[in-house]
């Protein structure tokens, strides 16, 4: 992933060097262009022909930066952003129990104006209770030793719940997993976002509380409203995050992923034969 994000860095470059050295030819020729034909008609021909190889250059770096490196920009900085942030970070919430964190988070979403809403279903799994304000999203499930396919399996089920029953196709939406004994494969995908739609007009993030330890696992090192969300109503907190609530160590799973991205390439990216997780 290195040498590849080295390799885009380096077109990106040039690409935009293209575009600014071909942005001021033309501004200038264009200001200049009668001045140039009244003095000699050769000279405005040739400025015509470097206007046009410039132009054309311009689209083409343009198309083969964009072909080549477009759809995996915003992959590739997700994943940096989950090795690069803290291990985990500290709640200022002082309740230590399941279901003691569980009524804390409801109470203080009920207090912010949020619609709450308690014992939902979507599709075939149970969450304690749902929050939801304008394009802002919570779901909360208490899961004894929750593990990866817990993880994934009701992510899915909040994804299709929002854009399937209740037809939501734009917001910020977070799937808060409290428990005191959570396994390192769900922790291993603490700090994934799950986004829909193009423009990623969508976002699901995963926060994983462990009260018993005021351990709360998510990707906090990417300025979202999924980030803030998850400050402000779940630990309770500001941003930015004072010193105190980061743990900067990094888990066993942050290295583990970065050591599987040294494989990246994108032709297995584009045809869907790469995951991350």
């Amino acid at each position: 992933m290195i040498e590849f994000r080295k390799k885009q860095k380096r077109l990106f470059n040039i690409m935009r060097a293209v575009v600014i050295f071909g942005a001021i030819y033309i501004v200038a020729f264009i200001g200049a262009e009668p001045y140039i034909r009244e003095w000699n008609t050769v000279a405005d021909m040739i400025c015509r022909y470097v206007a046009d190889v410039t132009v054309i250059a311009v689209l083409v770096l343009v198309f083969s930066y964009y072909s080549k490196y477009g759809k995996s920009d915003s992959f590739l900085n997700y994943i940096e952003h989950e090795i690069s942030d803290a291990g985990y970070y500290i709640t200022s919430r002082t309740e230590r129990t399941c279901d003691e964190y569980k009524n804390a988070v409801y109470d203080d979403l009920k207090l912010c104006g949020f619609a709450v809403e308690t014992q939902v279903q979507a599709g075939d799994f149970d969450f304690d209770f749902t929050a939801m304000k304008k394009r802002e999203f919570i779901y909360c499930a208490v899961i004894d030793g929750l593990d990866r396919n817990d993880v994934i399996a009701h992510t899915d089920a909040v994804l299709d719940d929002l854009t399937v029953r209740r037809l939501k196709r734009r917001g910020d939406a977070v799937v808060c997993f409290i428990s005191d004994s959570p396994q390192e494969s769900a922790i291993a995908l603490s700090k994934t976002v799950t986004t829909y739609g193009k423009k990623e007009q969508l976002k699901i993030a995963t926060a994983i509380v462990c009260p018993r330890e005021s351990r709360v696992y998510f990707l906090g090192n990417m300025a979202t409203k999924c980030q803030q969300l998850i400050v402000n109503h779940v630990m309770n907190c500001e941003l930015p995050l004072k010193d105190k609530y980061i743990c900067k160590d990094r888990l066993p799973f942050q290295d583990e992923l970065a050591k599987h991205m040294e494989s990246f390439n994108i032709t297995d990216f584009k045809n869907g034969n790469f995951f991350a997780h």
